[in-house]
């Protein structure tokens, strides 16, 4: 695609109005064209300084304001004692409008900005033989980095193009879940952004999931009926995988690893996260920040004897339904077999998958990621569909330690 720096689909872009094929050829002739860079790069100054002009000033509650919204959540939650995820959506309403509509204001405002005159000719619009309308002069930004951080790029994300394969750390246990709830139940206030660490939560709980599962087998020891009760094991490690609609991003996919080591003897496992970089934009590794397509410091390998270590990678795919990558494994310096990840969207999520997503969005939101997407309102909307009456104590009083943190 050959684009240039007055091409009306370089708007398009930036607001996120393209499909994702136009999109992705849009990202590709940006990547390979300095002017094209300089344009996007004034857009976005031009985003910026409408944005921060229009912004409506953060208003602090007063305290009588504050106690009488405190007072009404609890009453409602006194109302709805059955199920201790009532929607708050009503009370926090009057504090999103004005913030909704200095968005809205904007974007608006940007667009009418980068139209063309309405004197010009629409059929010359595709060739433009004059100039083209005056724009407001950006503020001066600094070169962007290579390959450049486009508005679609949240923190923390990748571009699969750039990096197409992440090696992934084997961290089992060591869960700071306690130290959260001291500090929610007892404190009676959220811990620091800094303090929670979603991997660690993430592994506090085990997860059985109903995907793909491949097997690494030691290949010296056999097992047989015979020798059941000797402790000779054939296999080494488990790896199992199952991919969901990400819930805070439907049009993500949410694939989540775990692996499990045998009863008898720890081993060295080395995985690693291959993206099919024509299907796939940009995954993000939850719990991680990936720099320059790597994880700083040495990865942890060692997978203990009995345990097992669960990992999650949101996807943003560039179509649905389709192959993304593969996990290439080893045990012990022997290859094991490959796993390929295809994202079938018909498939119902096992009960464990819908619980390991609630973890993510709950972690991601107590340390303050991805502010704007995760809300305590899809928090409360992801547990009040994992309750019953039937789970088990450990994830139960998960759920109460969410209703307790919405109520702060």
């Amino acid at each position: 695609m050959k684009l240039h720096p007055e091409d009306p689909r370089l708007t398009a872009f930036l607001l996120g109005e393209l499909s994702a094929d136009d999109a992705a050829s849009v990202e590709r002739a940006v990547a390979d064209a300095p002017a094209l860079q300089a344009e996007i790069r004034e857009m976005q100054g031009l985003q910026t300084l409408l944005t921060e002009g229009l912004a409506v000033p953060q208003a602090e509650l007063l305290a009588h304001q504050r106690d009488a919204i405190l007072r009404t959540a609890r009453e409602a939650d006194r109302a709805t004692k059955a199920s201790p995820f009532a929607a708050m959506a009503e009370v926090l309403k009057a504090m999103f409008i004005p913030a909704c509509a200095a968005a809205v204001l904007a974007l608006t405002t940007y667009i009418l900005l980068r139209m063309p005159q309405g004197d010009q000719n629409p059929v010359a619009e595709k060739h433009p033989t004059s100039a083209p309308p005056a724009v407001p002069a950006a503020p001066s930004i600094s070169p962007a980095p290579t390959p450049m951080a486009l508005p679609s790029v949240r923190q923390g994300s990748v571009a699969a193009v750039a990096f197409p394969t992440l090696d992934l750390p084997i961290q089992a246990g060591k869960s700071n879940l306690e130290t959260i709830s001291n500090s929610i139940r007892n404190d009676h206030q959220l811990p620091s952004h800094e303090s929670v660490r979603l991997e660690e939560i993430l592994n506090g709980f085990p997860l059985r999931l109903i995907g793909t599962t491949a097997i690494a087998r030691s290949g010296a020891n056999h097992w047989h009926p015979d020798n059941r009760d000797s402790g000779v094991s054939s296999y080494v490690a488990t790896l199992s995988t199952e991919m969901v609609a990400c819930p805070w991003k439907p049009s993500a996919t949410l694939l989540l690893i775990s692996l499990r080591g045998n009863a008898l003897t720890d081993c060295d496992v080395k995985l690693s996260f291959h993206t099919n970089p024509e299907n796939v934009f940009h995954y993000r590794f939850l719990g991680f920040a990936p720099g320059a397509g790597h994880i700083e410091g040495s990865l942890p390998t060692k997978l203990p004897a009995n345990a097992s270590a669960t990992l999650a990678i949101e996807i943003e795919p560039a179509q649905p339904a389709s192959e993304l990558g593969t996990l290439e494994w080893s045990t012990d310096g022997k290859p094991a077999p490959v796993i390929s990840l295809v994202h079938k969207s018909d498939a119902e999520p096992s009960d464990d998958a819908r619980f390991a997503a609630l973890v993510c969005a709950y972690a991601q939101w107590l340390a303050g990621e991805q502010p704007g997407i995760i809300d305590a309102e899809i928090v409360s909307g992801l547990a009040r569909e994992i309750a019953t009456t039937t789970l088990p104590a450990d994830r139960a009083d998960f759920l109460n330690l969410i209703d307790k943190t919405l109520h702060l």
